[in-house]
């Protein structure tokens, strides 16, 4: 399980990421579900004049951030994802998200909150490696990113045998990002996996939590299941 934000338009840097350690520590978890820290990993995205960049790291989030310099990074879209790993088999670098795949002539990243272990049979696998790669590949493989919308991810969702948490997503490519909010109808921790959206004209954040530093809490709201949020970074 984990925690995530995007950050759209005029924000500050330095501020999205101290959010995500605010997260990862537990400092904003007003929710409940039983995870309030997430230690295990975490990974950076953001557009930087039309290419995408990340960084990604092991151990807990507020222990990296020392070491990044935001200076460095110019952007209107960043992207932070802090993880709790469900299955500790599954640590290290080499799952810390954004998870990258390519699809035909996209590159696709994949940020993912939530624990999907019954999607590999659809894959041709016999048991599940990383539900979260597999997630990624099931929801991209065979696509373009104009087919990806809201019909079409709760279409695939329902393809999805029972025994999983949430499936909301990041999902971005160069030209443009999507939001997804998704868990089962009967999830005994609905406000844990349940994105919540901060809109003005300036400026958009899409965050696991709400954060009162970023914007006032009047202005956020809880994320409809099943939204589709859809960021074009043309505009």
């Amino acid at each position: 399980m984990c925690r995530m934000i995007l950050a759209r338009g005029d924000f500050s840097v330095a501020d999205v990421m101290q959010a995500a350690r605010a997260m990862s520590c537990g400092e904003t978890a007003q929710h409940d579900g039983p995870i309030k820290q997430h230690p295990n990993g975490w990974g950076c995205l953001w557009l930087d004049e039309g290419e995408i960049r990340t960084l990604h790291g092991t151990g807990t989030f507020a222990d990296a951030l020392p070491d990044i310099d935001f200076s460095r990074i110019k952007t209107r879209f960043l992207a932070v994802h802090v993880r709790h790993a469900t299955l500790s088999k599954n640590s290290g670098v080499q799952f810390s998200h954004p998870l990258r795949r390519n699809s035909g002539e996209t590159e696709w990243f994949m940020m993912h909150n939530g624990f999907l272990p019954t999607i590999y049979p659809h894959l041709g696998l016999k048991e599940s490696r990383f539900d979260s790669a597999e997630y990624l590949e099931y929801i991209v493989d065979h696509i373009t990113p104009g087919d990806l919308n809201q019909r079409y991810l709760s279409d695939k969702m329902a393809q999805i045998a029972p025994g999983g948490s949430a499936g909301n997503a990041f999902f971005i490519t160069k030209e443009k990002a999507w939001a997804w909010q998704w868990h089962p109808d009967d999830t005994p921790y609905p406000h844990y996996f349940t994105l919540n959206c901060y809109q003005t004209a300036e400026t958009t954040y899409i965050s696991s939590e709400t954060i009162s530093h970023l914007g006032e809490a009047s202005k956020w709201r809880r994320m409809h299941n099943h939204e589709l949020h859809e960021v074009n970074f043309a505009e």
